[in-house]
C-alpha cells in the first residue's frame, strides 16, 4: 500500500520524507512553488500580469530540540520569475492604484531572502533573533497577511503605512513575561536590499529601522486564541539613498471566533514621507471549510489615505475562495475592487480578477 500510495501521491510521499528527516536530525526543510495570473478590468496601462516564486525553506532546531528554550537556525531562499509581459507587481503601477494588487510576485534572481539565529531562553519567557530578516514580518502584521495563503492587494498582504527596506541585518529581542502579553523590538538595516547582503551597510550608515510592539494574546474561553497589538515604528532618513525620515503607529487585531472563523482589524498612521500614504483601515474575515474540507474563504475591505492630498483616497475590497485540492496543492479565485483608484483620476472603479496555484511540501 505504502508503494501505490508513493505512485499515486507523490507530494505526500516528500513531505512525509522530509518529516521522517526532521524527526531523525531536527532540520526541517519545505519547497513551495506558487503562480499568480492578474487581469484587471481597466485602467491607463497594460491590464494583464503573471508570474511565480520558487521557495526553499529551513529549520534545524540545534539547541533543546522538544523543549520550550531552543535555538534554531531559520533559512528562507527565494526566485520570483515573470510570465508574459509583466509581473504581478507591476499591475498596479500600470493601472493607477495607490497600492500594488499584490505583495511579493515582482521579478529577481535567486536570493537568501533570510538566514537568522532565533534563541528562546528562561521557559521561552526571553528570545532574541539575530541575522538577516525580512522586516515585514517583525512587526505590525496580522494572521491572515499572506499573499501566497490569503488576500493579495497590498492593503492586507502588507502594511501600507510602513515603508519597509528589503531583508537586511537585524537584531530584535522579545519579553514575554506572561503567555498572554509580550514586548518586543528591535532595529533593521533601513538601507536592505534582499538582492545583496549588505551587511557592512548595517554597520558603517547606522541608517535603521527600529520599532517597539507590545501585544495581549488571551485565549477566550468559549471563543478562541486572539492577538492585539500597538507598534510604533521609525525609519532613518538614508543618505546616500536620498529617502527622508518617516515614523508611524500601527494598531491591529485578530481573533479566532470558534474553530472556523477568523476575523481581523487594523489602523496604520504614518507621516507618509517615504511611503505617500498617511492612514490607511482594513478589516476582514477569513472562513475555513467553505466549499471543502480545509479550504478557506475570504473577504476584507480597506480605505488608504495617500501623503498628496490632490489624489484620492482609494477604497478596496477583495474577495477570494482558496480550494485544498490535494495534501499539498492549493489553489484560489480572487477579486478585488478598487473604488476610486488614487493615480487613475479616469476610472472610478476598477476590478482585479487572479488565480493562483500553490504546491508546498
Amino acid at each position: 500500500m505504502e508503494d501505490e500510495l508513493e505512485e499515486i501521491r507523490p507530494g505526500l510521499a516528500i513531505k512525509k520524507k522530509f518529516d521522517e528527516l526532521a524527526a531523525k536530525t531536527n532540520l526541517r526543510i519545505g519547497f513551495a512553488q506558487s503562480f499568480l495570473f492578474q487581469q484587471a478590468s481597466g485602467g491607463p496601462g497594460d491590464r494583464n500580469a503573471g508570474g511565480g516564486d520558487i521557495d526553499l525553506l529551513a529549520k534545524w532546531t540545534a539547541i533543546g530540540a522538544g523543549t520550550k528554550d531552543t535555538g534554531i537556525v531559520a533559512f528562507a531562499g527565494e526566485y520570483r520569475f515573470q510570465i508574459g509581459d509583466q509581473p504581478p507587481s507591476a499591475l498596479g503601477p500600470e493601472i493607477g492604484t495607490l497600492l500594488p494588487t499584490t505583495n511579493g510576485f515582482s521579478e529577481r534572481p535567486p536570493v537568501v531572502k533570510e538566514l537568522y539565529w532565533d534563541h528562546r531562553l528562561f521557559e521561552d519567557h526571553f528570545r532574541y533573533v539575530v541575522g538577516r530578516v525580512d522586516p515585514e514580518n517583525l512587526f505590525g502584521g496580522h494572521r491572515l497577511q499572506s499573499a501566497n495563503f490569503y488576500f493579495l492587494d497590498k492593503a492586507f498582504s502588507s502594511n501600507p503605512t510602513v515603508p519597509y527596506p528589503g531583508s537586511g541585518m537585524t537584531a530584535a529581542a522579545q519579553l514575554k513575561p506572561t503567555p498572554w502579553m509580550y514586548i518586543d523590538g528591535g532595529i533593521n538595516n533601513a538601507n536592505g536590499k534582499t538582492t545583496t547582503m549588505g551587511i557592512e551597510s548595517f554597520f558603517d550608515e547606522h541608517e535603521f529601522l527600529s520599532f517597539i510592539e507590545a501585544a495581549l494574546t488571551p485565549t477566550i474561553e468559549g471563543v478562541g486564541a486572539g492577538r492585539y497589538r500597538v507598534a510604533f515604528w521609525h525609519i532613518d532618513a538614508r543618505e546616500n539613498a536620498g529617502k527622508p525620515s518617516d515614523r508611524g503607529i500601527t494598531v491591529s487585531c485578530d481573533q479566532d471566533i470558534g474553530d472556523a472563523l477568523t476575523v481581523f482589524a487594523r489602523y496604520g498612521n504614518a507621516d507618509g514621507d517615504v511611503s505617500g500614504i498617511t492612514n490607511s483601515v482594513q478589516g476582514g474575515a477569513g472562513i475555513k471549510h467553505v466549499l471543502g474540507k480545509d479550504s478557506l474563504f475570504g473577504l476584507a475591505a480597506a480605505w488608504s489615505q495617500p501623503k498628496d492630498d490632490t489624489l484620492r483616497d482609494e477604497k478596496v475590497v477583495e474577495a477570494f475562495q482558496r480550494f485544498q485540492i490535494t495534501e499539498t496543492m492549493q489553489f484560489t479565485l480572487d477579486a478585488e475592487l478598487i473604488i476610486d483608484p488614487s493615480n487613475a483620476p479616469g476610472d472610478d472603479v476598477l476590478g482585479v480578477f487572479s488565480a493562483r496555484l500553490r504546491i508546498s511540501f
